[in-house]
């Protein structure tokens, strides 16, 4: 029902009755502002007219004809914009930006969009009610007639240390007129302010030039993180400089405040909702309550790093609300055709939000058509020539006809041998922590992965009797996951090998049930065949990679059953399951990768079952194989142009010998390149990438005994 806000009018008119305070000087009316000089040679102008007691009145400003709005709740976020693109593609976080992001002129293009669709600048506070007992309630959304409200927000407005001169601006500032501007420093040692590359003086600026965009003075939603400071100032605790710029950006803050720009809580270490229990969840709440509310006030409003959740019920959502955050913020597409999706209940408000950045505008560009024409707001030209229909695996072709793939859609996938952290290993860890069992810079191979994968080599569990008449079995501290999780950042795990079930299925069931709840993938084990079977699935860079894990070393009583928990197995009765599970997965996801449990023991040659499994596996559709169990490297294999490791020995397990490997998958135009990183094993427990010489001599002798293929100086695979 369409509701004119009269009062306004009434308002208006008595105040134009009212004289100006004593001292007040009246705006002139165009009939009073002076007439510009004359130039030289200029004919003398008509004198003005002096006004007449007759002329009317300015006209009054005509009052919003508002009407409530009961469609569908639009909400889209980007993050900060690629602001130098020249740069951004010199460097590898160009391939982060390039997915994450969008330009400047994509940006504008989005605005423009937005606004030519009808839609208006709303305040997500606007629409609940926060009663003082807790519970929340919609409010009516009020919007001029004819528009429609959107949210719009933008995370990690927090510009990084770590990405300065990278193709990012630095921070966000008051110019010597008090307006906000960027300020970045140029690699020539000069300081650049600028207006139109990033999201807040570019929005300010759209907002100026067409005011109906955001008719009540709203902006938008900042969502900040605090480990590095805010808004590009270190104001974080262990800053040297914390209190200048915590004074610094104070009158930033207070000016975006009254811009109509507001804050949300995007944690305080931007750690993913499914890696933080709920120890970490409350210590990293608080220091954001203390480190980052203190600067830019109270907020309702929580947005999950990476879009991550978990179910309704859980603890940590429960403590999120009661700690303040009753507006809980995701990511996520609707379903084609249907609204977005939120959900209100007693005391909390859940809204998906849209993401607008490379991967949407490339790969969903139909499900934006609400909101934005993707052909229209692609910049071909700032995207260094890539254009919008490109996919990672199609590439282009260039003017002599060849397929061309860009860097930046490349996808790395570390891979580490069989984990056993049970007895010696386990406490070196816990007593002296990463650094007692592998080096830095080994470390670092995983961690700057966009993937990372181990054997699992052992139940993870406190329950649990070892499994009778079997002479070794492991099973490692729970306290393990954290290190996996924070120091390696393991993506997935292969539960099928020998060793998982060496307590027991209850301490089995134990070990799934705490890595799901680190947030930790498994394959090759579950609760039951089809989790036995089921691929980890991971989208990066808006590419599928599904791993899928398999064993044929393993007791087969352990085996899964369609109702009771076990592994995944490929010999006997079970030998094709693997197989249909490679089959599957081939037609959903744009990648697979099998992770294989097999071989003999301390020999270096595959048997002839590993030879034959792994090439009917690339035949079923997977693009690598990669293998473990014998504790030493075994040969490796290029197999219808796909690479096979038969086995790549211990990661982090006792080494009886001096030398194990790691392998680094690069996937890039449909094909996965395997590079093979050498290491040195000391004292059987301390892993570091190999030294020179005795990389030489371990590529040596491993090409000595590889099936149809090189490892090269580069220690790629061919």
């Amino acid at each position: 029902m369409k509701k004119i806000i009269s009062i306004m009018l009434i308002l208006l008119l008595l105040a134009s009755c009212v004289p100006p305070p004593e001292g007040a000087l009246p705006s002139p009316s165009p009939a009073t502002e002076p007439s510009p000089s004359p130039t030289p040679g200029d004919p003398t102008p008509s004198p003005t007219p002096e006004p007449s007691s007759e002329d009317p009145s300015p006209p009054l400003p005509t009052p919003l004809e508002l009407e409530e709005y009961t469609g569908p709740l639009y909400h889209a976020f980007f993050h900060f914009l690629i602001a130098f693109p020249e740069i951004a593609w010199s460097n590898s976080y160009g391939q982060n930006l390039d997915t994450d992001t969008v330009t400047p002129t994509e940006f504008r293009r989005s605005l423009e969009e937005f606004h030519r669709n009808g839609f208006v600048l709303m305040n997500l506070n606007d629409y609940i009610e926060i009663n003082p007992d807790g519970t929340i309630q919609r409010k009516p959304i009020m919007v001029p007639v004819g528009k429609k409200p959107l949210i719009l927000s933008f995370d990690d407005i927090n510009y990084y240390s770590r990405n300065l001169g990278l193709g990012i601006c630095d921070k966000v500032i008051l110019d010597e007129n008090g307006k906000l501007a960027m300020s970045t420093q140029m690699s020539d040692g000069n300081t650049l302010i600028t207006y139109d590359n990033c999201v807040i003086p570019a929005l300010e600026a759209f907002v100026e030039e067409f005011p109906d965009f955001s008719p009540f003075g709203h902006k938008g939603l900042l969502a900040i993180t605090g480990f590095d400071g805010i808004l590009g100032y270190r104001t974080q605790r262990d800053s040297p400089n914390r209190q200048s710029e915590i004074e610094a950006v104070r009158p930033v803050v207070q000016a975006l405040l009254d811009a109509g720009w507001y804050f949300a809580s995007h944690s305080y270490a931007h750690r993913d909702m499914a890696k933080n229990d709920l120890d970490r969840l409350k210590d990293d709440t608080q220091k954001w309550q203390d480190e980052v509310a203190s600067l830019v006030g109270d907020t309702s409003i929580y947005i999950f790093p990476f879009g991550s959740r978990t179910t309704w019920d859980d603890p940590r959502y429960l403590y999120l609300i009661e700690a303040g955050f009753p507006m809980l913020m995701g990511v996520g597409f609707p379903p084609r055709d249907d609204p977005p999706f939120f959900r209100l209940r007693e005391r909390y408000f859940f809204m998906d939000r849209w993401n607008i950045d490379g991967i949407s505008l490339r790969r969903e560009p139909n499900r934006l058509t609400p909101l934005l024409d993707a052909d229209y707001v692609y910049s071909q030209e700032e995207r260094n020539g890539v254009p919008r229909t490109t996919p990672a695996l199609a590439g282009v072709v260039d003017d002599n006809g060849e397929i061309v793939y860009y860097e930046r859609f490349a996808i790395t996938v570390a891979l580490g041998g069989d984990v056993q952290l049970d007895g010696g290993m386990g406490r070196r860890l816990r007593r002296d922590g990463p650094g007692a069992i592998l080096s830095p810079g080994l470390a670092d191979v995983f961690r700057s992965a966009d993937i990372a994968m181990i054997n699992l080599e052992s139940a993870i569990s406190d329950i649990g009797e070892p499994w009778p008449d079997k002479l070794w079995t492991f099973r490692a501290n729970p306290f393990i996951l954290d290190f996996l999780r924070d120091d390696l950042n393991i993506e997935v795990v292969s539960l099928a090998n020998n060793h998982t079930v060496d307590y027991g299925f209850d301490a089995f069931v134990d070990t799934v049930r705490r890595l799901d709840a680190h947030g930790i993938g498994r394959v090759g084990g579950g609760l039951n065949l089809a989790e036995a079977m089921a691929p980890h699935v991971v989208e990066q860079n808006g590419i599928t990679v599904a791993f899928i894990g398999a064993a044929i070393i393993a007791n087969r009583v352990w085996a899964a059953g369609a109702d009771s928990p076990g592994l995944l197995l490929t010999r006997e009765r079970w030998y094709p399951l693997v197989y249909e599970a490679v089959e599957t997965a081939r037609e959903l996801y744009d990648y697979v990768i099998v992770y294989m449990h097999w071989g003999t023991e301390r020999v270096t040659e595959p048997t002839a079952v590993q030879i034959r499994t792994a090439r009917r596996l690339i035949d079923a559709g997977a693009d690598a194989v990669i293998g473990a169990h014998p504790h030493v490297i075994q040969s490796f294999e290029i197999y219808n142009g796909r690479p096979i490791a038969y086995s790549i020995g211990n990661f982090l397990m006792y080494n009886h010998y001096d030398n194990t490997a790691v392998v680094r998958l690069r996937l890039l135009g449909g094909r996965a390149e395997m590079e093979v990183i050498p290491c040195r094993v000391t004292n059987g427990v301390y892993n570091e990438i190999a030294g020179d010489r005795q990389a030489r001599e371990l590529r040596e002798f491993w090409n000595s005994i590889n099936i149809n293929a090189t490892i090269g100086e580069d220690w790629v695979l061919r």
